[in-house]
C-alpha cells in the first residue's frame, strides 16, 4: 500500500499549471483587450474616427515601447480619449514584396504554340491527372510577404520614415461591467477625439520630428453633402507651393527646416502671440514610390499664409538650392476635388461669366445620319430641295453659325468655313494679268553663235 501511494505521488504524476489544457488560452483571453464597436458601423463611419500620422520614425514600427510613447503623446493632447488600434503603412522592406511575374508560374515566356497545343490536348485526354496535389508548392501573396517581413522586422536599412493610422475606441457599455467594480472614467466620443487630435497634434514634435496629422474620413451631413467643417480638414492650395528637382533620398524634416529658414530670413520669426502660428511652414509632403518608398523627386510645402508663397516665388534662384540641387518652385494651381475652396472658385467663375455677359453654351442639335442614304438616288436639284426644307438641318446650321459668331467675339480663331463678303470672281483677263510676264532670253549675234558652235 505504501509503495502504491508513493508511486501515485511520485514526480511522474506532477504536471505544471502552464501545461494544463486550456490554461494558456484562458490567460490570453483574460489579458486580451476587449474592443467594442457598434454592429451596424460602416467603413465610412470607422474612417471618421481614424487619423493619419505621417513622418514617424521607422523605429516606432519596430519597438513596442515607442508605440506606447506615441499613444501617450496623442492622449496628452486629447486627454479623455481612448485608442483602439494602430496600424503602420508605407514601410520600406529589405526584400521586394511585390508580385513577381513568375510567382504563380502563369507568366512564362519562350513557350511555342506547338507545345501549348500538345499540353491542352493532353489535359483533355487526362482530366484527372491535372488535379492539385497536397504537396504542391504555394507562393505567398504580396500582403502575406509584407506581414512576414514586418513581424521579422526586415526593414530596409535606409528606411527613415513610416506612416500610421490610429483608430480611437468607443466607450465600453456600462451594462456589461460587473456591479462590484467601480465605474470607469468617462471616455470621449471617438469622432470628436479624431477631430480634436487633428487640430492639436498636427505640427507637434515627436522624437525630434514634426509629425503630420490629418483625418482619414470627411464629415458629411444628413443630405449627403460635405459640411462646412471640411474647411478645417483640407488645406488651402493657394498657400502651398510645388517643389521639383528634389533628390530621391530627401527627407521631409530637412525640407521643412530649409523653407522655414528662408521665410524667417525674409519675414523674421513668427509672432509670439497665443493665437499666432509657431512656424511659417505648416505641412511638408514628399510624394514617394509605393514599393520602394523612395521620393519621386517632387514635394508639396504648405505655409501658414499666402504671403509666404509670394516671398518664396520672389526669391533668387541661387537661394533655392537644396542638397546641391536647384529647386523648381511653382505655385499650386490645382484645387482638390470636392473641397470647399474648389466649390467657391467654381461659383465665383460662374458669377463672373454671367456678370461679364458671356454667352451661355449653345446646344447644337444632331442631324439624321440616314438622310444621305435616302437622297443618294435622287438628282442634284431634288437633293437641294430636300435639304432646304429639312428643319433639323437648318436648325443645326443656324446653331453652328451662332457658335462661330460667339467665338469670333471672344477672339478665338475658328476653323472651317468662313464667309468673305468682299469675295469677287476673277475673270480671264484678271487671271492673265496676275501671271508674271515671261523673262526674255538673251539675243546673241551671228559671231557669238558661231563661237558657241565651235566650242561644242
Amino acid at each position: 500500500d505504501n509503495s502504491d501511494s508513493e508511486e501515485e505521488s511520485g514526480p511522474s504524476t506532477l504536471i505544471h499549471e502552464s501545461l494544463l489544457s486550456g490554461a494558456k488560452s484562458s490567460q490570453r483571453a483574460s489579458a486580451r483587450k476587449v474592443k467594442f464597436a457598434p454592429p451596424d458601423e460602416s467603413e465610412e463611419q470607422r474612417s471618421l474616427r481614424t487619423i493619419f500620422v505621417g513622418n514617424l520614425s521607422s523605429e516606432v514600427a519596430q519597438k513596442r515601447p515607442l508605440q506606447k510613447k506615441l499613444h501617450r503623446h496623442i492622449l496628452e493632447l486629447v486627454p479623455t480619449a481612448k485608442i483602439e488600434s494602430t496600424r503602420f503603412r508605407s514601410v520600406a522592406f529589405q526584400n521586394p514584396t511585390s508580385k513577381l511575374p513568375d510567382d504563380d508560374g502563369t507568366e512564362k515566356t519562350g513557350s511555342r504554340q506547338h507545345g501549348l497545343d500538345r499540353a491542352s490536348s493532353w489535359r483533355k485526354a487526362n482530366p484527372t491527372a491535372d488535379e492539385p496535389k497536397n504537396d504542391e508548392k504555394k507562393f505567398l501573396t504580396p500582403s502575406q510577404k509584407k506581414k512576414v517581413a514586418f513581424i521579422n522586422h526586415e526593414l530596409h536599412p535606409s528606411a527613415d520614415s513610416v506612416n500610421a493610422y490610429v483608430v480611437f475606441a468607443y466607450p465600453p457599455p456600462a451594462n456589461e461591467r460587473p456591479l462590484n467594480l467601480p465605474p470607469l472614467l468617462p471616455v470621449m466620443d471617438p469622432h470628436e477625439a479624431a477631430r480634436l487630435a487633428v487640430e492639436t497634434c498636427n505640427g507637434t514634435v515627436f522624437m525630434d520630428r514634426t509629425i503630420r496629422v490629418d483625418s482619414l474620413g470627411r464629415p458629411a451631413d444628413s443630405i449627403g453633402k460635405q459640411s462646412a467643417l471640411l474647411g478645417t480638414f483640407a488645406g488651402d492650395p493657394k498657400s502651398s507651393v510645388f517643389v521639383g528637382n528634389l533628390d530621391f533620398a530627401s527627407k521631409e524634416e530637412d525640407l521643412r527646416i530649409f523653407f522655414e529658414s528662408l521665410i524667417t530670413a525674409e519675414r523674421g520669426p513668427p509672432s509670439q502671440a497665443s493665437d499666432a502660428p509657431k512656424h511659417w511652414v505648416s505641412r511638408v509632403r514628399i510624394v514617394r514610390d509605393k514599393e520602394t518608398q523612395l521620393g519621386k523627386g517632387f514635394a508639396y510645402v504648405q505655409f501658414t499664409d499666402r504671403v509666404c508663397v509670394d516671398e518664396t516665388l520672389a526669391m533668387e534662384e541661387s537661394k533655392l538650392k537644396f542638397a546641391k540641387r536647384k529647386l523648381r518652385v511653382q505655385r499650386c494651381k490645382i484645387l482638390p476635388k470636392g473641397s470647399a475652396t474648389d466649390k467657391a472658385a467654381a461659383s465665383k467663375t460662374a458669377t463672373t461669366s454671367h456678370s461679364t455677359g458671356a454667352a451661355p453654351p449653345i446646344d447644337v442639335p444632331k442631324g439624321d445620319p440616314s438622310l444621305g442614304e435616302k437622297i443618294a438616288t435622287l438628282s442634284k436639284e431634288e437633293r437641294k430641295q430636300i435639304k432646304a426644307t429639312d428643319a433639323d438641318r437648318l436648325a443645326r446650321r443656324m446653331a453652328k453659325k451662332k457658335v462661330r459668331m460667339a467665338l469670333a467675339k471672344q477672339g478665338v480663331p475658328v476653323r472651317g468655313k468662313e464667309k468673305d463678303g468682299g469675295r469677287t470672281r476673277k475673270t480671264g483677263a484678271v487671271k492673265r494679268a496676275a501671271i508674271a510676264p515671261r523673262k526674255q532670253s538673251r539675243i546673241r549675234s551671228e559671231k557669238s553663235m558661231s563661237k558657241r558652235n565651235m566650242k561644242k
